[in-house]
């Protein structure tokens, strides 16, 4: 009798255990968390998160809108109930948030609003009135993600997309938070890669490039859209009215006289394919996806994008790592912050923008002038996940 009455107890004192504890044991941190109907997301779940120094995704959904929130452990200084359900609502400028948290979540989180169609625009900014207030990074293949770090509880945002962010925009977004795209390989951007140049821009015989000799911005070439062939270096005609490739044997670097541009590195785009990315990596990635926020540069005439990469990451202490391809005749970024090409799916790898544009030929041949915006972005779709619109047509 007596140890009938003691298995009793000690089935009492385990389901009295379980209920106090929570789901917190059965909580699988490696798959999405759906959002329950309160929103309401227990103090038990931040505790294993932080625990265990994990990555933890939450789902939900606002007027037919998938949104997910990623939160990280390392992030995590005090766990406590959170509210993390948002209300998404279209308006005429872009898509409006409210947040149901009434205070602050005591941790960065990034918050991905998958849209239902292709904003036609790289950036994006959300607002409060008219006044900037988070960083939004644009995201997405077929249709667009807007990811959007959450450092400070506003009650609710417009997010609107931007043609080009300003310069004091992204004064704002680095006091916040503080392309041979070859580098997806120059292979990624000729077309060995099977790249198909719009009508618009191919070109008719006789060429010859538009020159450009403005002290005030220094010195290069434009394309004037008439090339019809690839280049000795395999580089696919230039569009009309962008920067002919300078060869780095043809450099001419004057160091007396200096420009500045906004150099910036981010890799959001692995925060929205986490599944995909290497798991001895994920401690690698920022929460919010910047590695370098948008920063004023200095560079001497004639210098190169990977000229002022190197100079940037050796000061900044960015790891970096290049190796030169002949055939393309320029450097090939194979990883930075030690996130490299393939970590994050077999089409994932660096690349490069400038002034919205992705060049067709390596960043040791892209000559910079004065006041041009270049940002180095991670890609998990050979370029289609990061606006590269001739990635986006082969």
């Amino acid at each position: 009798m007596k140890r009938t009455i003691s298995s009793v107890l000690a089935i009492i004192i385990l389901l009295c255990l379980s209920a106090c504890s929570g789901n917190f044991a059965k909580i699988d941190l490696k798959e999405p968390i759906a959002i329950p109907q309160n929103g309401i997301i227990e103090k038990s779940v931040f505790e294993k998160i932080k625990k265990e120094n994990a990555i933890a995704t939450f789902s939900g959904v606002s007027d037919d809108f998938k949104y997910e929130w990623k939160v990280f452990g390392s992030e995590l200084k005090e766990a406590r109930d959170v509210n993390l359900s948002v209300s998404l609502k279209k308006t005429e400028k872009g898509i409006k948030i409210k947040f149901c948290e009434t205070e602050d979540f005591g941790f960065s989180a990034l918050l991905s609003v998958h849209l239902k169609e292709k904003w036609t625009v790289n950036n994006a900014a959300a607002y409060v009135g008219e006044n900037l207030v988070y960083s939004v990074s644009v995201t997405g293949s077929k249709t667009s993600i807007l990811n959007i770090s959450v450092e400070k509880f506003i009650s609710e945002v417009e997010v609107r997309p931007v043609e080009e962010i300003t310069s004091n925009s992204e004064e704002a977004f680095q006091d916040s938070s503080e392309n041979d795209s070859s580098d997806r390989k120059e292979s990624t951007q000729s077309t060995d890669s099977k790249v198909d140049n719009t009508s618009s821009n191919k070109p008719t015989k006789d060429s010859k490039p538009v020159s450009s000799n403005n002290d005030s911005i220094g010195t290069r070439d434009y394309s004037d859209g008439k090339d019809t062939k690839k280049d000795k270096y395999e580089t696919d005609p230039v569009p009309e009215g962008k920067p002919l490739p300078v060869e780095p044997e043809e450099q001419e670097v004057d160091k007396k006289k200096t420009y500045t541009c906004i150099f910036s590195i981010e890799c959001s785009t692995i925060l929205n394919n986490l599944s995909d990315l290497d798991p001895d990596k994920r401690e690698l990635v920022p929460s919010n996806g910047v590695i370098l926020a948008p920063t004023k540069v200095t560079f001497y005439e004639g210098e190169s994008v990977f000229d002022v990469l190197q100079r940037v990451c050796k000061e900044k202490g960015i790891h970096m790592e290049s190796s030169w391809t002949p055939i393309y005749n320029s450097a090939y970024i194979e990883g930075i912050h030690n996130l490299y090409e393939f970590d994050c799916g077999e089409l994932s790898g660096w690349m490069y923008r400038v002034n919205g544009w992705y060049p067709n030929y390596g960043c040791s041949r892209y000559q910079l002038v004065d006041g041009e915006k270049v940002e180095f972005r991670y890609t998990c779709d050979l370029g289609k996940d990061v606006g590269c619109e001739w990635m986006a047509g082969s």
